[in-house]
């Protein structure tokens, strides 16, 4: 039997919208978790909690003392709530709190909007979370736990900022704990660094969720360290595949350029057989140093292009030009490194010469997704973005804490929707040619390599077809004729897709 005085913690992400985000372990609140072990918690960690959680779930949130809800995206802040009410119901002298890079700025809008939420943590929440719990569980006054803003019965108080933490190593690796299904494919995420050192408009993470006066944009953990972690996945979970899921994992200096070196150096020098994806800047990237982590593993880069027409790449403060993006791609495919490719096709004021351009450059480098092609600007409540396009009369309806628009431009409005009607068929055998390659690549045996050039070469198709009949919309668009082309335009895509699904099933 358990003891009475073992104190229990549960910590929870809502669900992802699989429309728009591909599920994940959550990271964030297993950091968390781990700091939550080090002070003797019993933690249990739920990624993706359903709307209705079961009733192992609400028996967690019955026992225990402290119950956080990680968002790591704004719109699961309304999810979010709800599970609040939910947990509220069977655990009424539970301390309940909320946080993560989504709820960033909204703190005090949430715990005045849902009265069941306790407190919201600010920025990064281990300490804060780790004092939060040393307190709740004494019975002490919550006052003096910084970094939080705290609900008392005069009102709301904000505690007071809580510094970042300076050195990344100190912290305890993350809780793994339940996962042990979801390694079974030997697939793990790992996070070895925070903040980014752009300034890119539309980002919440780079812009202002991850910066803090005084620190430096880009904080990192060593590449001993991270070695470390891996080491730690192999031989816990058999993990050999792993992405680092780093805004930037670069770094856009030299400290992470060294950082890079060094970590192949030690991959190396212990001879771990590991294959790893990363994200960068396409500004980051260097044939030496790409050729160097292909050696050790690295098989898939994911680049922020976002645009290659000059009004899109100034109004998201890119510092990059499509020159550069084009370089990049190159580079990408001359190292034979896989790669996907970020882009916001759709602003509340694009033109149509605007998406030609776009378009245009996806034609020639053959590079995009279904995804990437209806990608419209997402701009959240608090962001700089929210205020310049105000001043442009841009008409914002807010719900449910996401910010909606029309485009300016009725013919845009027009391209977009049937980008979304016509291309969406692409998106399954998309998927199904990614998740193939994902494998392939894995494992480069002979057998592997003849199977992965049939397969590239499926994948590269389904991209050249989904160019191309979004040239066709474009097209129809610029003519007036979107809804009278639409019946050919999908015939044509309908009749390539099934030619393309009998190669992709071909042995």
């Amino acid at each position: 039997m358990e003891s009475s005085d073992v104190r229990h913690a549960l910590l929870v992400a809502p669900s992802y919208d699989h429309n728009e985000y591909l599920g994940a372990e959550s990271l964030g609140i297993r950091s968390v978790a781990a700091a939550l072990l080090r002070e003797s918690a019993q933690v249990a960690v739920v990624d993706e909690c359903p709307a209705e959680p079961s009733a192992e779930i609400f028996d967690l949130a019955r026992r225990s003392s402290l119950i956080g809800i990680g968002v790591l995206f704004t719109r699961q802040i309304p999810d979010a709530l709800a599970l609040a009410e939910k947990f509220r119901s069977v655990s009424p002298h539970a301390h309940i709190t909320i946080g993560g890079q989504g709820s960033f700025s909204l703190w005090s809008r949430m715990l005045e909007e849902c009265d069941d939420l306790d407190s919201a943590c600010l920025n990064e929440a281990e300490e804060s979370v780790a004092e939060l719990w040393r307190q709740v569980t004494a019975g002490n006054d919550l006052r003096d736990v910084r970094g939080i803003y705290l609900r008392l019965d005069e009102g709301l108080m904000f505690t007071g900022p809580r510094p970042p933490t300076e050195d990344l190593d100190g912290l305890p690796l993350p809780f793994r704990g339940g996962r042990e299904t979801a390694y079974a494919d030997s697939h793990v995420t790992m996070c070895t660094s925070r903040g980014c050192a752009a300034h890119c408009s539309f980002c919440q993470s780079g812009n202002y969720a991850n910066r803090h006066p005084g620190a430096p944009r880009w904080r990192y953990r060593s590449a001993e360290h991270v070695v470390a972690e891996i080491k730690n996945l192999q031989q816990t979970y058999g993990a050999s595949m792993f992405s680092f899921v780093d805004d930037d994992f670069l770094g856009g200096d030299s400290r992470g350029i060294q950082r890079a070196h060094e970590f192949a150096d030690l991959i190396r020098k212990d001879g771990l057989d590991i294959k790893f994806a990363i994200e960068c800047r396409i500004s980051e990237l260097e044939e030496t140093l790409l050729m160097t982590l292909r050696e050790v593993g690295l098989r898939h880069v994911l680049i922020g292009v976002e645009s290659a027409n000059d009004k899109d790449i100034r109004l998201y403060a890119k510092r990059t030009t499509p020159q550069q993006a084009a370089d990049a791609i190159a580079l990408l495919r001359r190292a034979d490194i896989e790669f996907s490719v970020g882009f916001i096709m759709f602003q509340p004021l694009s033109d149509l010469d605007g998406i030609r351009t776009n378009i245009d450059f996806l034609l020639e480098h053959n590079v995009g997704s279904y995804r990437r092609v209806v990608n419209r600007l997402e701009v959240y409540p608090g962001s700089p973005l929210l205020g310049y396009f105000k001043r442009k009369q841009v008409d914002f309806r807010e719900s449910a804490y996401r910010m909606y628009y029309d485009f300016a431009d009725p013919q845009v409005a027009a391209l977009y929707d049937a980008f979304v009607r016509i291309l969406k068929p692409f998106e399954e055998l998309e998927n199904s040619a990614a998740r193939a390659l994902f494998r392939l690549r894995a494992q480069e045996g002979p057998a592997e390599m003849r199977a992965l050039r049939r397969m590239t070469k499926v994948a590269d198709d389904v991209t050249r077809s989904l160019l191309e009949t979004a040239y066709q919309c474009l097209q129809a668009a610029e003519s007036g004729s979107v809804q009278t082309a639409e019946a050919e335009i999908t015939a044509r895509a309908t009749s390539r897709l099934d030619g393309m699904r009998k190669a992709f099933l071909s042995p």
